[in-house]
């Protein structure tokens, strides 16, 4: 799910940002507002380019998909698309699409901006980070202005989901601008879609504005005028500025600050469910100390998951012991987690010659202490407090952690680069079991989100059959296989999925939050005299 600045200086800035509280602009008499306070800022409104799961709930109000993608992860309801079919033989889907859908400079979206945002989808010079999700699609073929076909490779259960990810993008705007250069395109600061958003304005720094897209084919909405999305990238910050009614949106509060946040300000309502999102630790497999499994196993075991959920998130959440998440039909429920077990880890790191040569307390091997770097982005204190408390839980047994915390986009940046030792980071699951662009040697960055680049060759041949396999019975075998194989490899210590804590001001209503998003209906939602 994400990139930015490096550097002294921004560091100095964002620090200040943190410290400040910026009003939000100026607006009309009789408009509807809604603020949300988000953590980062995007780098680019590129859909491209960008991965975060915050950045994409922006993206999803200013674009549209092809369909609405129901939140049972099955089933799927009319966007673009008034009605689809797939042909005689399954190889094919064929999308009717509306007729009233405009882009905000009012150009007909058209099947030519389909097919034009698959082939940037699969083109190298692009890069999409997706892009291994249209691997089966072997074209899409535009039948009439308003009637596209993809055609695929084979027959697969995830085919419509694959055929609808990723947003429709503008060919008559983006149609001429060479591939290459498509990434770095102004249009990812002044983009053109077709949502019920429209981009406002961008104060680097400050905040981004959607207003109402006035070319938008649902009549009547979004309901509210504008949505400004705030900048702090400081939680603790924006939880005063939520309770001084500066922001009406937070989400993923911790559970410190969240505890008797409804008691003490009645005007906000609490949404609470399980997220799609899971927190790892990462190691980055190519490192000396973390080329062995059984060392990763250990360093696993030295780590107290269950009492970090405890301590962390109040008991809001559960253990992650698989890379599948556990609201999915494919996820084993069977994995058993390795125990939290110091004497057990220590014990192994000396099977592999880590002994305290020196009695310095920290382990060593030909000279070398076991030492690393973990790194975190600075802003979220859930993420910093779990490199805290995995930091003394590793010291008790011999290893040294030497903690980082950097700017968001620094640590993705380092994630996609391989240029980290270990990460607490985290990211929201897919709502299909394929773990291709996670797990699958094909998918090492930046190709794909393979951020431990974890290869093994056992794993990819599970996946490619799994994700084929039309047999859900067999498909589930496989990837539970799968799940195993990874669990048993701990390219990733498995922390925690967590619930949502969303707080939202109660001028707003009409909210239906899911595990797709928390904005999933930001379109429907609606404030004052139409509130209850």
């Amino acid at each position: 799910m994400i990139r930015v600045a490096n550097g002294a200086a921004p560091a100095v800035v964002l620090l200040c940002l943190a410290c400040l509280s910026f009003p939000a602009p100026a607006l009309a008499e009789g408009g509807s507002t809604l603020t949300v306070g988000l953590l980062s800022e995007p780098a680019t409104l590129n859909p491209l380019v960008s991965t975060s799961a915050q950045t994409k709930d922006i993206l999803e109000r200013i674009y549209i998909k092809l369909l609405d993608e129901k939140d049972d992860f099955l089933n799927f309801n009319p966007r673009l698309a008034r009605r689809w079919e797939y042909g005689p033989d399954s190889l094919s889907v064929t999308f009717y699409l509306r007729d009233d859908v405009r882009w905000t400079d009012g150009v007909p979206v058209t099947a030519e901006d389909v097919r034009f945002t698959w082939e940037l989808e699969v083109d190298t010079l692009v890069a999409w980070p997706s892009s291994g999700i249209k691997s089966s699609i072997r074209d899409v073929e535009v039948v009439d202005t308003y009637t596209v076909s993809f055609h695929f490779t084979r027959r697969y259960p995830s085919q419509l989901m694959d055929a609808n990810d990723g947003v429709i993008l503008p060919k008559h705007v983006l149609g001429d601008v060479p591939r290459g250069e498509l990434r770095t395109h102004e249009f990812g600061r002044s983009p053109v879609g077709c949502g019920p958003f429209k981009l406002g304005r961008w104060e680097a720094g400050r905040f981004i504005e959607l207003v109402r897209n006035e070319n938008y084919y649902e009549n009547g909405k979004p309901y509210v005028d504008r949505v400004i999305f705030k900048f702090v990238p400081d939680m603790v910050t924006l939880t005063t500025q939520l309770k001084k009614g500066e922001i009406d949106v937070l989400e993923s509060i911790p559970a410190d600050l969240g505890a008797g946040l409804t008691e003490k300000y009645p005007n906000l309502k609490i949404y609470t469910y399980p997220s799609r999102q899971y927190v790892w630790i990462a190691w980055n497999v190519r490192h000396e100390l973390f080329k062995d499994a059984e060392i990763r196993r250990a360093l696993t075991m030295a780590v107290n998951r269950d009492e970090i959920i405890e301590t962390l998130f109040g008991g809001l959440a559960s253990e992650c012991k698989s890379p599948i998440h556990s609201n999915l039909w494919a996820f084993d429920d069977g994995i058993e987690p390795l125990p939290y077990a110091p004497d057990s880890s220590r014990s192994v790191l000396g099977k592999h010659g880590w002994t305290d040569g020196n009695g310095d307390g920290i382990l060593d091997k030909d000279g070398k202490p076991f030492q690393f770097e973990m790194m975190t982005n600075s802003g979220n204190q859930l993420r910093v407090d779990i490199v805290t408390m995995a930091e003394a839980y590793l010291e008790k047994v011999g290893v040294k952690v030497v903690v980082r915390t950097l700017e968001f986009g620094t640590v993705v940046d380092a994630l996609l680069s391989g240029g980290y030792e270990s990460c607490v980071f985290g990211w929201r699951t897919a709502t299909k079991p394929d773990i291709t662009n996670e797990w699958h040697s094909s998918s090492l960055p930046r190709k794909g989100m393979n951020v431990s680049f974890y290869q093994n060759p056992e794993v990819d041949a599970l996946i490619d059959e799994a994700k084929v396999t039309l047999d859900q019975t067999r498909a589930k075998e496989l990837w539970s296989r799968v799940q195993r194989i990874i669990y048993y490899d701990q390219p990733f210590t498995f922390v925690a999925i967590p619930h949502e804590v969303n707080a939202v001001d109660k001028r707003f209503c009409n909210i239906r939050p899911n595990a797709i998003s928390f904005f999933y209906n930001l379109r429907e939602w609606r404030t004052g005299g139409s509130c209850p």
